[in-house]
Order: structure tokens, then C-alpha cells, then sequence
């Protein structure tokens, strides 16, 4: 098994070519992943990759979800904790205000066995998620 970084991720999957992503770093990692049996994917370049996705590639919360979806399906790539991104990637198809990352959180969280996640993000943010409790001014 091998690791990869949001760079090298994100060239596979997209393969954008300019001066900022030459030919030959997407040609490695095509080749690097395709050669591959595992790749490990880690929480954190998940959420790299959703921040990316939307402000770099101006990508909407469809489109997002569809590619991070349809890479937790792929059974070449191994993920740091499947169950808790899948249930993060739901929390984000369901919550529309609430960023992955956030999502990702809540989750984590939940597994390690929180019942209450606080935030001084609003009910409309990362407090809309039901593990989640703002705090409020008081």
C-alpha cells in the first residue's frame, strides 16, 4: 500500500494541466496510483480536497460530493476511517451550510465517543449537525 497527498490526488482524478499542475506531475501520479494495489487516503486530504475543489476549482456542493463519493467507492483506495467518511459525506449532502471538514469533525467525534460537540459556529454552520450544540452569548 501507498499514501498520497491532496496534490497527488488531485492530479489523478482531475489531471488539470497548466503551469501550476505541469504534464510530467500528472503523468507521475497517474502512474504512481495506477500501479498501485491500496492507496491510503487520510481524513485530512479529504478535507484538503473539499477546500480545494470549491475555491480553486469553483466546484459546487453536487459536484463535490459526486467526486468524493465516487472515490470512497473505489475499492483501490483505503480510507483512514470508511464508516466515518461516508457518514460525513451524507451529513454534507443533507446539511447544505456546513462544510465537509465540519462534517468530518462531527464525526470523528462521534467515534471516539462524544456526545456533545461544542462550537461557537451558529446553528446555521457546523451547529445546524444534530451531535452539535452552539454556544450562544450569554
Amino acid at each position: 500500500m501507498i499514501a498520497v497527498d491532496t496534490h497527488v490526488l488531485l492530479r489523478f482524478l482531475f489531471q488539470p494541466i497548466d503551469t501550476k499542475n505541469p504534464e510530467w506531475q500528472v503523468a507521475r501520479a497517474q502512474a504512481i496510483i495506477n500501479q498501485a494495489d491500496k492507496v491510503f487516503v487520510s481524513t485530512i486530504v479529504i478535507a484538503e480536497m473539499e477546500w480545494v475543489l470549491e475555491s480553486v476549482f469553483s466546484c459546487t456542493r453536487q459536484e463535490i460530493h459526486t467526486v468524493l463519493h465516487e472515490l470512497a467507492s473505489n475499492t483501490q483506495f483505503q480510507f483512514e476511517d470508511w464508516a466515518v467518511l461516508n457518514c460525513a459525506l451524507l451529513d454534507y449532502q443533507e446539511f447544505a451550510s456546513v462544510d465537509l471538514s465540519d462534517c468530518l469533525i462531527a464525526r470523528v467525534a462521534q467515534k471516539a465517543g462524544a456526545t456533545t460537540l461544542f462550537t461557537f459556529e451558529s446553528e446555521k454552520k457546523l451547529g445546524a449537525l444534530p451531535i452539535v450544540t452552539s454556544i450562544k452569548k450569554p
